[in-house]
């Protein structure tokens, strides 16, 4: 029997064949755990990341709604604003629906219209009696035509009678999400002080220039007569000047809004007023007589050689109507040029410029009597125009004037 020998290549056969298979374990084995270890990464990750937005949520979700209350809170604060804004106002301010209801209206506007209720909630048409057609027509215009902001002057005529003039604008507040919620801003101020103002310095203007004419046209007509060496007397000269009082006077009345106290006519308080009057009266009769005597001592070839110291020889019928000359000249003089130059002058010392221009005025008026009796005319008017500031009336100077007037006369002064 014959014995199988062994190759001596078989055992190095046998081993590279199981480092082949230890091999390929190792592989599976890496292969396997890095799967596993993708598997746990990837759980892992996922893990973190619920987690992470979890805890994120928590915080966004609080800041969101601090943001919106934040956003409601500054939308009332700016509403209150607005409202006390508005409600604080000098200007009316009055804002209504396109169906005319009025949704707001501040204390202003009530005040400046004398509304006696609250009108919010109320039609414009029924709060604004049929009166006012003025506003009404202007509201209405303003509602026809979104796009464009109406502005006017309108007269407005309250509850209590009285007539206010207006500086209006309304303004269309457009809501472009729906044009069926539109709503209307009406603006206005009361400018009727202001308009009376104005009005009463145009007419003043007015009154003034024809006053300037006529004195132009009498100085004129004197140097004109004394050019000519023809001889007017005094009376018609005097006429002349009551002649254009009374002008002025029926053309203030019929062409102006003056009243009878803006033309220094008043006549209340006249009692306190004529007692000063009397009083300043006496202290110049007295001032003048001491003048007179003073001036035949130290001056005697001042008054005609033997002319009496008091002359009635002068009385004659224009005494009789000097208290009406007195009268009209006072009107001139303070109701006519010294009332419209205190409307037309302004500065700080408009008042006192007023005084003594209309003495000046009214002094030049008086040119047919000689330089000497314009120069007393004007003092004596000066001292007149302080008097009637305070008095604020014609009729206590009256008293001075007629009086001091027929004493200089008497005299001889003139």
């Amino acid at each position: 029997m014959e014995i199988e020998k062994e190759s001596p290549e078989a055992p190095a056969a046998k081993e590279v064949k199981a480092d082949q298979e230890t091999m390929v374990r190792s592989l599976q084995e890496d292969e396997l755990q890095d799967m596993l270890d993708e598997k746990v990464a990837d759980s892992l990750l996922n893990s973190d990341m619920e987690v992470e937005t979890s805890d994120q949520a928590a915080p966004e979700e609080a800041v969101s709604e601090e943001i919106v209350q934040q956003t409601i809170d500054a939308e009332q604060m700016q509403e209150a604003l607005d409202t006390r804004v508005l409600r604080d106002f000098d200007e009316g301010i009055i804002t209504f629906d396109r169906g005319g209801v009025i949704r707001y209206i501040n204390p202003s506007a009530s005040l400046i219209l004398g509304l006696t209720e609250n009108a919010v909630g109320k039609r414009y048409r029924d709060v604004f009696d049929k009166e006012n057609d003025a506003l009404l027509e202007f509201l209405v215009k303003a509602t026809a035509e979104k796009n464009a902001s109406q502005r006017g002057d309108i007269l407005f005529r309250r509850e209590d009678g009285r007539l206010v003039r207006l500086n209006t604008s309304c303004i269309c507040l457009e809501d472009e999400e729906d044009a069926q919620n539109r709503s209307y801003a009406i603006h206005f101020d009361d400018i009727t002080e202001i308009d009376i103002l104005r009005r009463k310095r145009r007419e003043s203007s007015a009154v003034f220039i024809g006053t300037m004419t006529a004195v132009s046209i009498w100085i004129y007509i004197v140097a004109l007569w004394q050019q000519t060496g023809q001889k007017v007397s005094q009376e018609i000269m005097t006429q002349f000047i009551h002649a254009i009082s009374l002008i002025m006077f029926f053309y203030i009345r019929h062409y102006t809004h003056f009243s009878f106290e803006e033309m220094g006519l008043k006549i209340k308080g006249i009692g306190k007023a004529i007692k000063v009057d009397c009083l300043l009266t006496a202290v110049f009769t007295a001032a003048l007589f001491g003048v007179k005597l003073l001036l035949l001592r130290v001056a005697p070839g001042f008054f005609p050689e033997g002319a009496p110291f008091w002359d009635w020889s002068k009385l004659g019928w224009s005494d009789f109507a000097y208290p009406l000359t007195a009268v009209l000249q006072e009107f001139l003089s303070r109701g006519v040029i010294h009332e419209n130059l205190r409307r037309i002058f302004v500065g700080k010392y408009s008042e006192s410029a007023a005084i003594i221009v209309s003495s000046l005025l009214f002094g030049a008026l008086h040119i047919h009597r000689g330089f000497m009796y314009m120069l007393a005319a004007t003092a004596l008017l000066s001292i007149f125009g302080i008097l009637y500031r305070k008095q604020n009336s014609i009729w206590g100077l009256c008293i001075p004037h007629f009086v001091l007037g027929e004493v200089i006369w008497y005299l001889g002064f003139v």
